[in-house]
């Protein structure tokens, strides 16, 4: 069983929080894009017998300057998602690209007063759950993609371990 995904807390005493959580947002905007990152690639080594560490490496250098949407269409291309979870996947690139493109813009009177701090810090964490949400059920689609290829979840973490050691 999954725990519950707990958002992060605000406070809502300091002006440069509203930063901090969308840093935090923004963050999990970037992992959720890499497992869908991990998927397609993943997917696009699939059936490739023989395929070398070298030859994964160049898949996900190929997608160095691909946009969240280029990498999501390659994935969908590759992967029957259910139509709700596509729905989900859909509104996380709108809301990532919200983030990047147009939150402060939307946002612009509410910044001046701490009230409107206060909805923007809130949209943000709502933003955040709704990634971390779609990002758990990313995880085990391309965890399981690349199992077929004898990639773990125990030797992942073995790999980060000896990483961080």
């Amino acid at each position: 069983m999954q725990e519950e995904i707990t958002p992060p807390q605000p406070d809502y005493d300091d002006p440069k929080e509203l930063y901090a959580f969308f840093g935090l947002a923004f963050y999990k905007a970037n992992v959720l894009e890499h497992g869908v990152l991990n998927l397609a690639v993943a997917l696009m080594a699939q059936g490739n017998l023989g395929v070398t560490v070298d030859d994964v490496n160049r898949l996900y250098e190929s997608f160095d300057a691909k946009t969240f949407g280029h990498i999501l269409r390659v994935a969908k291309e590759r992967y029957r998602f259910s139509d709700e979870f596509s729905r989900e996947l859909d509104k996380a690139l709108a809301s990532r690209n919200h983030l990047a493109h147009g939150f402060f813009k939307k946002h612009d009177i509410n910044h001046m007063s701490a009230s409107g701090r206060k909805k923007m810090i809130d949209e943000l964490v709502e933003i955040w759950t709704h990634f971390a949400k779609v990002d758990r059920v990313m995880d085990e689609y391309w965890m399981s993609a690349w199992e077929d290829h004898g990639i773990t979840k125990d030797w992942i973490d073995k790999q980060m371990k000896a990483y961080v050691e």
